[in-house]
């Protein structure tokens, strides 16, 4: 395949970025930072949060953009600056009295087998990985909330659990160029290392599930001593001498730390319910945030913010951020690690040229499919289905008769949101929604649904939308909610009172803006539930085949696949044959 083509702009090539550690992804970058497609490997190989080479992605961007002239970026650190790295934090640590299971000649271990991974992935990719393709963990994170937020001057965060032995950065973002100011290693700043090992402690996976913990945190209340107790136990845990979960959890001893962090639960904090318990976990991590922030950032009132890293995940700490009284706020959409391979990309860029933030207009950055590719799929499936020539008109009425609408079109989103491209559609209007639909796909949350709603009526829905309709765009913050969005929409609305809206513009996505538009005509009512089309603990569906696969799964209404109106009710005859034809095979 010939790569060597003239790039976009003619003269200047465009970046191919991605990374292979956890929520590997791949991106390619227009010369001017602009996304020309991004998409996690986990939605090709349907294991969530896949750790590795994202070669599918990969191969994908080189199908679809055969020809194009790109440099490489890498998000890594050479082997030097990586060993480096670690003996600053084994200085760190020693000097602070505190603790790290990484010994000194692991932690040179993993540094050296970091540099033959990455010659291996080399190799597999075809790509030249260089000292100036590479790009470190938070700078990949900074990077990536930065050049997308379209401020000139910001002050931009980073927290996460752990990345290249830090957990945390407070950078300046001025005019294009960024400088970092602080830096945190792991054990340090341990606000995200907590959650995690606090999420296993109750019995969840501390990897897929501290949004769950999010959601249980609104039905606790502020008890002082389960806060205290909660905090002294974290702080030790970080001091030498004490045994540290985190680390363990995620290291050789990770089953046996897991299972002792649940006896933990009971023999240490039994006392306490475990809504409490996550309020105090909750409480603890907004504290610790805004503090970080109040003590670094002496100008909050005239400056913006831009957010990345695992902990900005965690939409109330967004929202506790924003109320200390920053002019704007942007959280990166993609503020996982599954962001960081636009970030490097766009670090790269900043490296090669000047490059100034841009505001970004969706992520509608991956795969898409044609009506012919989708039909074809349907007629694989064996599915009976009707062509529409008015889709979100057709998909309005269904939602108003009260179907569950499973809805796949256009280009898939980047990052952990589904933003109604590859959503599941309802009526806000049953605040039993979050019990039967959450079962029907096999969920367990705490979280209610989040709401989609027309843009044009955010405020009469949202409280203190300003400064934050932007990120808002993208379901990264939530809100308090007004009284008559409790009234109208009380099955997306918490126990808290918020809601995680997500602000939908006719120009990022004209197709779903319309659909509310048209559901508006019908009910007067601007907001629909917005849900993730996947089943649990599987990624969000890329490919018209794992919508297929997924709509028949949890058994929903329909399926609006492209130009196509899919209705269960049609399809359940089709459905038995199938399974009884499969029972005979496998009995033959």
């Amino acid at each position: 395949m010939d790569r060597t083509i003239a790039a976009t702009d003619g003269t200047k090539p465009s970046v191919l970025a991605w990374h292979d550690s956890h929520c590997a992804s791949a991106v390619l970058l227009a010369p001017d930072g602009h996304i020309r497609y991004a998409a996690a490997e986990e939605r090709f190989v349907k294991q969530k949060l896949f750790k590795g080479y994202p070669g599918h992605a990969i191969n994908d961007i080189h199908k679809r953009f055969d020809g194009t002239r790109s440099d490489v970026a890498y998000v890594d650190l050479s082997v030097d600056e990586k060993i480096a790295r670690n003996l600053g934090l084994a200085w760190h640590t020693w000097r602070r009295g505190l603790n790290c299971e990484k010994s000194l000649s692991s932690l040179t271990r993993t540094a050296m087998s970091k540099a033959r991974d990455a010659a291996v992935a080399e190799g597999e990719t075809a790509e030249r990985i260089t000292a100036d393709s590479l790009c470190e963990h938070h700078t990949a994170h900074a990077a990536s909330a930065y050049y997308c937020s379209g401020f000139d001057q910001a002050h931009v965060v980073t927290i996460d659990g752990v990345g290249d032995c830090l957990s945390g950065s407070i950078w300046e973002g001025r005019n294009g160029f960024l400088r970092r100011r602080h830096t945190f290693y792991y054990n340090e700043l341990t606000v995200g290392a907590d959650y995690e090992t606090f999420t296993a402690m109750l019995g969840f996976n501390p990897d897929r599930h501290c949004g769950k913990i999010t959601g249980l945190a609104a039905f606790g209340k502020p008890d002082p001593a389960c806060i205290n107790a909660l905090r002294y136990f974290f702080e030790q845990s970080w001091r030498a001498g004490h045994r540290n979960y985190f680390d363990r959890m995620h290291g050789e001893k990770s089953e046996r730390t897991i299972a002792e962090l649940r006896r933990l639960r009971t023999e240490r904090f039994g006392r306490f319910s475990r809504e409490d318990l996550a309020y105090a976990i909750q409480h603890l991590a907004e504290q610790r945030v805004t503090n970080l922030i109040l003590e670094h950032i002496p100008d909050i009132h005239t400056s913006n913010i831009a957010l990345a890293g695992g902990v900005f995940a965690n939409v109330r700490i967004n929202q506790k951020v924003k109320e200390l009284g920053f002019q704007n706020i942007f959280i990166q959409p993609a503020m996982d690690d599954g962001g960081l391979a636009l970030g490097a990309g766009l670090y790269h860029l900043s490296r090669r040229q000047p490059l100034r933030p841009y505001r970004l207009e969706s992520m509608f950055c991956g795969p898409a499919y044609t009506d012919a590719e989708i039909e074809d799929a349907l007629d694989r499936a064996g599915m009976q289905y009707e062509h529409s020539s008015e889709t979100p008109l057709a998909i309005a009425q269904l939602v108003a008769e009260g179907k569950v609408v499973a809805r796949f079109d256009g280009a898939m989103e980047f990052g952990p949101r589904a933003l109604g491209n590859r959503s599941i559609l309802y009526a806000t209007g049953d605040p039993k929604v979050n019990d039967w639909l959450n079962r029907r796909l096999g969920r367990t949350e705490f979280m209610p649904f989040a709401p989609a709603t027309l843009a044009e009526r955010a405020d009469d829905c949202y409280v203190n939308l300003d400064g934050c309709r932007h990120t808002a765009e993208f379901m990264t913050i939530t809100f308090d909610c007004t009284e008559y969005m409790k009234q109208t929409s009380p099955a997306v609305v918490h126990i808290d009172g918020t809601a995680r809206g997500q602000l939908v513009t006719q120009n990022a996505n004209p197709g779903f803006h319309q659909i509310l538009s048209e559901y508006e005509k019908l009910t007067g009512i601007p907001s629909l539930v917005n849900t993730s089309f996947n089943m649990h603990e599987s990624p969000i569906v890329m490919s018209p085949t794992d919508a297929i696969q997924s709509f028949n799964e949890g058994k929903l209404d329909v399926l609006a696949i492209g130009s196509y109106i899919v209705r269960r009710e049609n399809n359940l005859d089709a459905q038995r044959d199938r399974r009884e034809v499969a029972s005979g095979a496998q009995v033959a």
